[in-house]
């Protein structure tokens, strides 16, 4: 016989066996039962082509679970009967249980009503084990969170009573048990104090598991430090100590520049211009954070911007923070922002919040307004905002985050009242209210889902409205640039109301490091009294290059909005820079 013989049957042989394993893979399931059982077991509903025997059993397996949850208790297989393409189970099902009744034994009436149990809700009733494991749960559950994580319950003076069952609770509370402390062991990355009030974890609080339960996703929401171990929680003398381990994550930032210009209004010296950012995370252990960020790129234009944020004031729940903005537009105003907040910790991730706002603007140069026959655009003014905000996290990682939500969102008003510059004709006032109300409304929506191991997509949605009966140009937003539409300059477009999207793919090739392409496109609208929208898109694309020491970063982009025009690549915009990390 030739080999080519030889090799058709071959062919013939792997198509029959791959045909006779494609027909085996279902096989056919029967349930039997007597007589009088069978048309019970028409109400349940059961895969009758599993895929093979051991599919068969664990369906059976399922069934007898549900009836056992139904009140058939005594339910069972009691045979089988199995070949290559079938499989006959034989159950016998049993009377359905009731309840007799269900009495709460020692457990007293106000413990009972706060894990919703009402005695006369058993009686008569269809048994289900399930239900009595959900009031056994809320029960212990409630234990654990109020100072006793060894109680337990049992069940005695039990009565069978024909079909019906009757038990009494009995609750054994355990010793009470309190938190000791925290403590911090090896590298002191943080104090004791500090993590034990972050928490929520004082010395003689009674035990709460629920706290326990939020402490890994509270820890990871920090973004300087990292668990070095799994915590651990250890009892005696009625006293639980926790034991954390962490290790120090370099996000604290320092970078700078600095040059020297020939001053342009003066014959001789020289104009220092650059930038400065720092921020430090954690100083001292004390998880506080200070920020200070510098800018002046031109001769008459330069930004000062300070951060304070003081966690879990005196031990408690509550927080600080405190920011400083500052503002010399050319020759044309200053403007300054002091914004206090204090906000409260409500669990694992989010806050809620409430601030005041104290803004003051003053013209600088004003001669050109000694003859001028309508208000400027700028003017002077003071305004105070009280308001609302709550934020809400639920990342991956705080600091680079691939999967996981974000939200933010704050709403504020308050009085805002014009100040009349001598240098402007006082009959230009006449026309307005100097005292008005404004009111602002802010959000962010952060998206980030990750596709495959090393690519993630960035969403956000970015909103901000503000509406007063008197609106100028030194109230407006500032939008612009490589931290909001990239594409354009810095602080670019003035706008009062706008809403932005961006969408982000980012490419990793290291752990910090990833090539990214993105955009930025959506409307605004001027702060001039019918102005019209301008849609705005910002496209390019860049990457992060991260280093033992900190993280270079390059992106390059174009934009194009209604008042500006269509995309030049003359105008593309660069950006690129390293940042310290220590």
């Amino acid at each position: 016989m030739s080999v080519s013989s030889h090799y058709y049957k071959l062919i013939l042989l792997l198509i029959f066996c791959a045909g006779t394993l494609h027909a085996q893979e279902n096989i056919n399931l029967r349930v039997v039962a007597n007589a009088k059982e069978a048309n019970l077991l028409q109400k349940y509903k059961y895969n009758e082509k599993p895929r093979d025997s051991i599919g068969a059993a664990n369906t059976i397996k399922a069934l007898v679970k549900q009836l056992h949850a139904d009140g058939y208790l005594l339910a069972a297989e009691d045979s089988v009967n199995r070949n290559q393409n079938s499989y006959i189970s034989y159950l016998s099902i049993g009377p359905r249980f009731e309840w007799l009744y269900l009495k709460p034994g020692n457990i007293e009436n106000s413990l009972l009503r706060k894990i919703t149990y009402r005695k006369k809700g058993f009686e008569g009733r269809r048994f289900n084990y399930q239900e009595l494991a959900r009031i056994e749960n809320r029960l212990l559950s409630y234990m654990e969170n109020n100072g006793f994580p060894f109680a337990a319950v049992t069940y005695d003076s039990l009565e069978i009573t024909g079909n019906a069952i009757g038990a009494s609770m009995n609750l054994d509370t355990g010793p009470a048990i309190t938190f000791d402390s925290v403590h911090v062991q090896g590298e002191p990355v943080v104090k004791s104090k500090f993590i034990g009030a972050y928490l929520g974890i004082a010395l003689g609080d009674a035990y709460d598991e629920s706290r326990l339960d939020d402490m890994v996703r509270r820890i990871q929401s920090l973004p300087y430090l990292r668990l070095a171990e799994a915590p651990m929680v250890t009892f005696q003398n009625e006293e639980a100590s926790i034991k954390l381990q962490f290790e120090k994550r370099p996000i604290n930032t320092i970078d700078g520049i600095i040059g020297f210009l020939p001053q342009s209004s003066r014959e001789s010296g020289l104009l220092v211009t650059g930038q400065f950012d720092m921020d430090l995370f954690n100083p001292f252990g004390s998880g506080k954070h200070i920020g200070v960020h510098w800018r002046r790129v031109s001769e008459e234009t330069q930004t000062l911007g300070l951060q304070y944020e003081h966690p879990n004031l005196l031990r408690s729940q509550l927080s600080f923070a405190g920011d400083f903005n500052f503002l010399k537009q050319d020759t044309s105003f200053t403007k300054r922002d002091l914004r206090t907040d204090l906000y409260i910790n409500l669990g694992a991730n989010k806050k809620l919040g409430a601030f005041t706002s104290f803004i003051g603007t003053d013209l600088l140069s004003t001669e050109q307004y000694k003859e001028a026959t309508a208000l400027p655009d700028i003017i002077d003014f003071r305004l105070t905002m009280y308001g609302l905000n709550f934020n809400f996290e639920n990342l991956d990682d705080p600091v680079l985050p691939r999967s996981g939500n974000a939200l933010s969102i704050s709403a504020a008003a308050g009085n805002k009242r014009i100040r009349q510059n001598t240098n402007i004709p006082a009959e230009l006032y006449e026309d307005i209210d100097l005292n008005t109300i404004q009111y602002q409304i802010d959000f962010k929506f952060d998206q980030f889902l990750r596709i495959k191991q090393n690519w993630a997509v960035y969403t956000a949605l970015t909103g901000g409205f503000m509406e007063s009966e008197n609106l100028f140009k030194n109230d407006a937003y500032r939008l612009g640039g490589l931290k909001s539409i990239r594409g354009f300059n810095e602080n670019y477009f003035f706008a009062t109301k706008y809403v932005q999207a961006t969408v982000e793919n980012r490419i990793f090739f290291e752990q910090d490091s990833y090539l990214s392409t993105f955009a930025d496109f959506g409307t605004l609208k001027g702060f001039a009294e019918g102005s019209g929208r301008d849609a705005f898109l910002g496209i390019g694309a860049g990457f992060t290059l991260a280093t033992s020491r900190g993280l270079f970063n390059f992106v390059y982009a174009l934009g194009s909005s209604d008042s500006v025009g269509s995309f030049d690549f003359n105008q593309s915009k660069i950006h690129f820079g390293y940042t310290t990390r220590f």
